[in-house]
C-alpha cells in the first residue's frame, strides 16, 4: 500500500492524545454505525487476515517523525567521541563532556525529530550523528501552539442518572493555537474513501468528553509529500503508531511499552476494557511482533477488539564503534 501524509487541523479542544489505536478504533465504530456491524466485522477480519484496508500512524507535530529510541551507547565510547570532538555547540565549539553528557539527557526526552533530518539519517541510523546534529541546535524555545486546561465534572449515577454524591472529578484539555495543525501517515490503496472517512470521524469528535464537542478535527491530503524520501532506507523499522498483538514473543529491536487502560463505545453496560500493554510510537525493531494486529479478549463482550496494527517507516541501524 502506498504511503500517505494528511494534514490534521483541530476544530475544538482535545481532551485525549490522538493515537493510532484510538483512531481506527473510531474509524470502526463509526463504520459500525453508519453501514451495519456487518460491514464493520468484515473489516476487522480484514485486518485478522493481514491484509488491513488501511494502516494508521498516531498524530505528529507539523514536519515531524517519533524521534528514534536507539540502543545506549557504552561509557568508554561516548567519552572517546567527546575526545574526537564529535559533539560541538551552535557555534562550532566541542562540547565538554558534562555539556555532551546535558545534551544527551535532553536528547533522550525529545519526543520527535524534523522529518528532512530522518531521511538524512534512515540508511545509517545510530546515535553519534544525530546527537551530534542536536549538540548543534539553537536552545532557543519556539512559541508553544498549545496549552492546557482542566475541566470540572460530576459523576453519574446510573442507576439513578443523577449526580453521585462527592464524586467530583476534573478532564485535563489540550488547546490549540490558531492555525496549529499535525501529519498523519497513514497506508491505503483507497487514499480518496480513507480521507473521506476520516473527516466523518473528525466531525463526531474522539476521546473524553467528545459528546461535548471536544476531540474534533478536519483532515485535507497534504499535497506536497513525496513518499518516495520516506521508503526504501532499509530493512529495519520505525515505528509511528502503537502496536502490539496476542504472541508478542518475536518482538526485537530497541522500544518501549506502556500500559493502556482504554474504554469501549456508548451503549455498553460497562465501557472499561482490560488494560492492555502497546509497544510505543519510536521504538526502531528489528523485527515487528508476529500478526495479526487485534487483540482479543479486551472485553467481557467478546466481539469487542482493539485493532494496533503498526505503521512503520523503514531504515537501517548500523552497529556503533570509534570510527563511526
Amino acid at each position: 500500500m502506498q504511503l500517505l501524509r494528511y494534514i490534521v487541523r483541530p476544530l475544538s479542544p482535545w481532551g485525549t492524545p490522538l493515537r493510532s489505536d484510538t483512531l481506527c478504533g473510531l474509524l470502526l465504530w463509526h463504520l459500525a454505525e453508519r453501514d451495519g456491524s456487518d460491514a464493520c466485522r468484515a473489516e476487522i477480519d480484514a485486518f485478522r487476515a493481514g491484509t488491513p484496508p488501511y494502516v494508521l500512524s498516531s498524530a505528529l507535530p507539523l514536519g515531524m517523525v517519533n524521534m528514534p529510541r536507539l540502543r545506549p551507547t557504552p561509557r568508554g565510547l561516548f567519552h572517546q567521541w567527546v575526545k574526537e570532538g564529535v559533539f560541538r555547540d551552535d557555534d562550532g565549539k566541542p562540547r565538554s563532556l558534562f555539556a555532551a553528557l546535558q545534551a544527551y539527557k535532553k536528547f533522550r526526552k525529545t519526543a520527535y525529530l524534523p522529518v528532512d533530518i530522518w531521511a538524512r539519517h534512515a540508511t545509517s541510523l545510530s546515535l553519534r550523528p544525530l546527537l551530534a546534529w542536536f549538540c548543534q541546535q539553537n536552545s532557543t524555545k519556539d512559541k508553544p501552539t498549545q496549552g492546557s486546561s482542566v475541566e470540572p465534572h460530576v459523576s453519574i449515577d446510573r442507576r439513578t442518572n443523577t449526580a453521585s454524591q462527592g464524586a467530583l472529578f476534573f478532564n485535563r484539555l489540550t488547546w490549540f493555537a490558531e492555525g496549529t495543525a499535525f501529519h498523519l501517515y497513514a497506508r491505503s490503496q483507497t487514499p480518496d474513501i480513507l480521507l473521506e472517512r476520516l473527516n466523518e470521524v473528525g466531525d463526531i469528535g474522539f476521546g473524553k468528553d467528545a459528546s461535548t464537542g471536544k476531540g474534533r478535527f478536519k483532515v485535507e491530503k497534504d499535497t506536497s509529500f513525496d513518499p518516495a524520501t520516506l521508503e526504501n532506507n532499509g530493512p529495519h523499522s520505525l515505528l509511528c503508531s502503537v502496536c502490539a498483538a496476542m504472541d508478542m514473543s518475536a518482538l526485537d529491536g530497541w522500544y518501549a511499552v506502556e500500559a493502556k487502560h482504554g474504554k469501549t463505545g456508548p451503549g455498553m453496560s460497562s465501557p472499561f476494557k482490560a488494560p492492555l500493554l502497546l509497544v510505543q510510537e519510536g521504538s526502531v525493531l528489528r523485527r515487528l511482533p508476529d500478526g495479526p494486529y487485534v487483540l482479543e479478549g479486551v472485553h467481557a463482550d467478546k466481539a469487542i477488539v482493539q485493532v494496533t496494527q503498526p505503521l512503520t517507516l523503514p531504515c537501517r541501524m548500523v552497529e556503533e564503534d570509534h570510527h563511526a
